[in-house]
């Protein structure tokens, strides 16, 4: 084998889609902190492959250039997901790409995205010899309803559809379609993750991000907030993307994975600590708009099958997580 043979024998192709997200810069600065041969080729929205700054994930001499390429992506054209796997000839997938919040109402748009461009994905990846190993991600609302007392298990079963909302909906098909690759493919099921740089559209940054305001007399010391008595396993989103990283290097394909931590936490005692840490009093005030018909009361999972294949254990805990939130928002608003 030539040497330069040998140098790309050495180098993984890793792919990207929604790569532009909150979880996807969170994914690639860590396979980047690695510090193992790779390539990467992260897809984003159309439009979006301004808003994805290289800059950031230079190494630190700066004296190379990130290996990176990005490509503009609409998942639901399935010539173009095509065209991108066969100039990619990835070995690894993770396909992060979706209609992320559970607040959506568009349940055509929602099964356009997390269904059909799923089936997209794969049918573009199981034409390429050899398979590359694919992660897909699902959530763990598919399980619905979760007893605190007993956290969610892989073999439990999932749904029913029409009862908690079209994303959940729309990740239970996409589980459907996975399976039609399990040959290749591994399901992740996160619960629910934040963390620096998720949009205040989700709770915690939302509350950061007020928080951060009212510091700086920019809003009312009043946070306006939605159901707070729900319960969620909330885990710091770099804690995850570890998980993903572990799982598609040690994960069985076919197999599905709870990234959980098996303790769920009250949404008004995050709020409580976040309360806690600002330089300033403040009061709650439910705001009915904020309130969904469909909210799971609690949503929890046992992680024991990841930790078991991959020894995947987090390192942050909620504390580390809503301090680096709230510090985050801070220095945002002070820029503005």
């Amino acid at each position: 084998m030539s040497e330069q043979n040998s140098r790309d024998a050495a180098v993984t192709r890793v792919l990207i889609t929604g790569a532009g997200g909150f979880v996807g810069r969170h994914l690639l600065r860590h396979l980047l902190a690695l510090q193992e041969p790779v390539e990467i080729t992260a897809t984003v929205a159309p439009g979006g492959a301004t808003d994805l700054d290289l800059s950031a994930f230079l190494p630190a001499d700066r004296t190379r250039p990130a290996p990176i390429a990005v490509r503009e992506l609409d998942i639901r054209d399935a010539p173009a997901v095509a065209q991108v796997l066969i100039d990619a000839q990835p070995d690894q997938i993770y396909h992060l790409a979706a209609r992320a919040s559970g607040a959506e109402t568009d349940r055509e748009t929602i099964f356009a995205v997390n269904v059909e461009g799923t089936r997209n994905v794969l049918e573009a990846a199981a034409r390429l010899s050899p398979f590359p190993r694919v992660l897909v991600v699902s959530t763990g609302y598919v399980y619905g309803e979760t007893d605190p007392q007993r956290p969610a298990r892989e073999t439990d079963p999932i749904g029913p559809l029409w009862k908690y909302g079209p994303y959940t909906d729309s990740k239970i098909e996409m589980e459907s379609v996975a399976r039609s690759y399990r040959g290749f493919v591994l399901i992740a099921r996160p619960f629910a993750h934040t963390g620096p740089e998720q949009q205040p559209r989700f709770a915690v940054p939302s509350f950061a991000r007020q928080l951060a305001r009212i510091e700086r007399g920019l809003d009312p010391p009043e946070i306006p907030v939605g159901n707070l008595d729900v319960q969620r396993d909330l885990l710091d989103v770099r804690d995850v993307v570890r998980a993903y990283q572990l799982m598609m290097r040690h994960g069985s394909p076919g197999e599905i994975y709870n990234v959980a931590l098996g303790s769920p936490i009250r949404m008004a005692d995050a709020l409580d600590y976040l309360r806690a840490l600002c330089n300033t009093s403040t009061r709650v005030r439910v705001d009915t708009e904020r309130l969904r018909p469909t909210d799971i009361l609690c949503s929890t999972g046992d992680p024991f099958a990841l930790r078991a294949r991959t020894g995947w254990q987090p390192h942050y805990t909620l504390q580390d997580t809503l301090r680096d939130t709230l510090n985050y928002w801070r220095q945002i608003v002070a820029l503005c």
